[in-house]
């Protein structure tokens, strides 16, 4: 039986299966909203995001793929220059190779290798980071998949796994006095972190919606710094319109991001987490086997470092190969 995804004629008028799949979008949103009380680590350079594959439709294909992913931040120091309060400036740009495979139709694995630079901009001070970054690599089972039972009009995918972060970037980059960067902007977080994850897909026709989590725990690195444990969550809905064999998928999502306080040497650092919520819009472009995208997030709400940090929008572009 093809596992690909079946297009229909186009329906403009709602029907009832699609009212519900629009009700159950807006409730899981409000569901995740409710996290917002949570307290978090230095979310500036160190979140979880990384480990969003995106939405493939072609899910039973292996995939390898580049992506270029870019966030800023704005920091408020604790100090001030010439009577004037001290701002730094910090953006990170990430090109990450990685890739989807599947030993087993139900068993998928991913990987990805990050290639970092760091930028910071404090007062008369800059810092230029460039580097391997913490590669990863993660094995996902397929819970459910409806399309593994019967042809049903409306498709569920359920995928439960987990894997590991491996300490391969650079965290102990000094400045010009020899002193140690901050840790937020090195390249790595010296640590071995562990990441569950849980990815679901629900499809109607061309009508879809994703739900993408991760959670992270952080164990201390060598030197007694532990960043928080990272939760992050992204639910975009998205619809498929095909056009000979080019296919294109417009997406619209929200996004959230909370981590506990950092530690260093078993001690509470002040000034540390939050929370970041942001809205997406995006869009994806098939062509045979290969695969456009690009997606920008505006932040909405955001608690960071107890209102020390600001969030500017992101962005994220790659190409991928399906095979």
């Amino acid at each position: 039986m093809s596992q690909k995804i079946l297009i229909k004629k186009i329906i403009f008028a709602p029907n009832q299966n699609a009212m519900n799949m629009i009700r159950f979008f807006v409730i899981l949103i409000l569901v995740l909203g409710s996290f917002s009380d949570s307290k978090a680590c230095d979310i500036c350079g160190c979140g979880v995001g990384g480990y969003y594959s995106g939405i493939l439709p072609q899910f039973h294909k292996n995939v390898v793929g580049i992506r270029w992913r870019y966030s800023s931040f704005r920091s408020f120091l604790d100090h001030n220059h010439n009577g004037v309060d001290s701002v730094s400036k910090e953006h990170f740009h990430t090109v990450e190779l990685w890739g989807r495979f599947y030993p087993h139709r139900r068993i998928q694995i991913l990987a990805y290798v990050p290639l970092n630079y760091h930028y910071r901009n404090e007062v008369d001070t800059t810092h230029h980071l460039v580097g391997l970054g913490d590669v990863s690599a993660l094995m996902l089972y397929n819970v459910y998949n409806s399309a593994f039972l019967a042809e049903t009009t409306v498709k569920h995918s359920l995928l439960l796994g987990g894997g590991v972060k491996a300490p391969t970037g650079s965290f102990q980059r000094k400045n010009s006095d020899g002193e140690l960067l901050t840790p937020n902007i090195q390249l790595g977080t010296g640590s071995v972190d562990f990441i569950a994850m849980l990815v679901y897909t629900m499809r109607y026709e061309r009508w879809g919606v994703n739900l993408n989590s991760t959670y992270k725990v952080n164990l201390p690195n060598k030197n007694g710094y532990r960043f928080g444990d990272q939760f992050a969550a992204s639910l975009t809905g998205f619809f498929l319109q095909k056009f000979g064999d080019v296919g294109i998928m417009p997406q619209l999502g929200a996004n959230v991001e909370f981590a506990r306080n950092n530690t260093e040497n078993g001690y509470l650092r002040i000034n540390t987490g939050g929370f970041l919520t942001t809205m997406s819009i995006g869009v994806d472009v098939y062509y045979k086997q290969w695969n456009f995208s690009v997606n920008f997030q505006q932040p909405a709400w955001q608690d960071l470092s107890d209102g020390q940090v600001y969030a500017n929008p992101r962005i994220m572009a790659g190409v991928n190969y399906m095979f």
